[in-house]
């Protein structure tokens, strides 16, 4: 099998065999098998199977890494490692064991995500729209939503957008800030029976 390496930064490589990305590893691992950027080289099957398990190790490394600075969703590491970039193979494994180890996980990812766009004074569609971005099942987006989204909390959400709402449009007649407030949060997601009637208290 032929092996040919191109260059992806100064001390990464993009490894090939057969013309085909098997993914990447660095000059100090390639030198133990005697491979050149830009130079073709024939492989035997023992060869390729160690260089297989290098490739493996670099990218389970790299992915752990990319996990430690927070949470992150299957697809967001799924995206990750296919733009290393890395041989279909290798990713599916990789992410098979990261959710064995509990390293990755989609329910633990929409707790800590609703948690942190409520905080931010998201509403329920804002951070339903959002989750769905990030590729995680209606399913697990419904049970969060649902333990989270409480009626005192959308209330409050709903109460600091109006608020910041009429701030912002504060400069316009009574009629124009309120339907100026009126487009703004409806677009942002609120209902407008619901943002209608606090505004009507507030106003």
């Amino acid at each position: 099998m032929k092996c040919r390496i191109k260059s992806k930064s100064k001390t990464i490589f993009i490894v090939e065999i057969d013309n085909k990305i098997r993914g990447i590893l660095p000059e100090k691992i390639l030198r133990f098998f005697s491979l050149q950027v830009g130079k073709e080289r024939d492989l035997s099957q023992s060869e390729i199977h160690k260089l297989d398990l290098e490739i493996e190790k670099f990218a389970r490394e790299k992915l752990l890494n990319f996990l430690s600075y927070r949470e992150r969703s299957a697809a967001e590491c799924e995206n990750y490692l296919r733009h290393l970039p890395l041989d279909d193979e290798f990713v599916k494994k990789l992410l098979k064991q990261a959710k064995e180890h509990n390293f990755i996980n989609d329910e633990r990812f929409a707790e800590m995500y609703v948690e942190n766009l409520m905080g931010k004074g998201k509403n329920r569609r804002e951070i339903q729209n959002k989750l769905f971005e990030k590729h995680i099942e209606k399913s697990i987006i419904d049970n969060v939503l649902n333990e989270y989204f409480s009626p005192e909390k959308k209330e409050e959400i709903l109460e600091r957008n109006v608020q910041k709402a009429l701030k912002r449009f504060s400069r316009f007649s009574q009629k124009e800030r309120i339907e100026k407030c009126l487009n703004y949060l409806i677009r942002r997601g609120f209902s407008y029976y619901d943002v209608r009637k606090k505004l009507e208290k507030e106003i």
